[in-house]
């Protein structure tokens, strides 16, 4: 997609994925998507206007739109030679979106780098997996800055349960499969690095605590269309203008709430019952969040 306009895009169709979708890779992008359960932005755009990034991005809608999956992958540099490891881990990465254990995937990326690339290359990564069935989240970080969450208005940071190296740093690494029930209404942000580059006025960069300062001083927005908008344009100011010193890549997800009849409630909860029998030997720690006063 055409995406000069990134910054003030037009009204965007959204694309329906529902079935059995692998999308992704390192060139600039402005998607506009929904799937069961979600919809989301992304927006992927290479330092220095550049046709190729080190950032990777894949989204994915598999099992009859039962799971939906997010990887975003961010090479170490932001110059050509990044955007060729980048555009080299693609095919692996592709035949990789339909595994449902984050942690598999990253210990797969981990082994690839490794095994592929010349020493002292490496890759941060998160990778997610939004279950429709049973609303639950579980993700897994290779050294990626955390993903936030909106949740009664408020945006956090999503913590992991054990930290766990970049990708290609070491042949055992460990990775968490983390889990987290989503609510109905929660928002999603994942993020390359690009965001912590840039420097307010007082020389010092945003950081964390600045990203989610941020967030959470924008114009509440019940829309994702909105939100976006007024993401993109505080960023850009708070940069100074739309050309970042690192590659940009940006996923945000609005959980859209489904209001379902009676007749599918119980088919509903007959789901949720099942999806937690199947997972009842899964691996994972569940993250809470601290209640927040509406």
């Amino acid at each position: 997609m055409h995406i000069q306009n990134w910054q003030h895009p037009p009204a965007i169709e959204a694309d329906a994925w529902y079935c059995d979708v692998v999308w992704g890779g390192n060139r600039p992008v402005l998607e506009r998507f929904t799937m069961p359960g979600l919809e989301g932005y992304l927006l992927s755009v290479p330092s220095a206007h550049r046709q190729a990034g080190g950032d990777i991005y894949h989204v994915t809608v598999c099992n009859q739109g039962v799971f939906s999956k997010f990887l975003l992958i961010d090479v170490a540099g932001h110059d050509a030679t990044a955007a060729d490891i980048a555009t080299h881990l693609q095919a692996p990465l592709h035949r990789l979106m339909n595994q449902l254990d984050n942690s598999a995937i990253l210990h797969e990326l981990n082994d690839n780098i490794l095994a592929r690339l010349q020493p002292g290359n490496f890759a941060t990564a998160t990778a997610a997996t939004y279950n429709h069935w049973d609303n639950s989240w579980t993700y897994a970080y290779a050294g990626h800055p955390y993903m936030l969450i909106r949740r009664d208005g408020v945006w956090e940071l999503l913590p992991e349960c054990e930290s766990a190296p970049p990708a290609g740093v070491i042949g055992e690494a460990h990775y968490m499969q983390n889990e987290i029930q989503l609510q109905g209404d929660d928002w999603l942000f994942l993020y390359s690095d690009a965001v912590f580059e840039i420097r307010r006025r007082d020389g010092k960069r945003i950081g964390f605590e600045g990203l989610v300062d941020l967030l959470n001083a924008l114009p509440p927005a019940e829309d994702i269309d909105t939100f976006y908008r007024e993401l993109v344009a505080q960023l850009t100011r708070e940069n100074g203008g739309p050309d970042f010193a690192d590659d940009l890549t940006l996923i945000l997800l609005q959980q859209t709430d489904e209001h379902l009849p009676l007749s599918d409630r119980a088919l509903s909860g007959a789901r949720r019952l099942m999806m937690r029998w199947m997972k009842r030997h899964d691996t994972h720690c569940t993250t809470t969040l601290p209640e927040h006063n509406s």
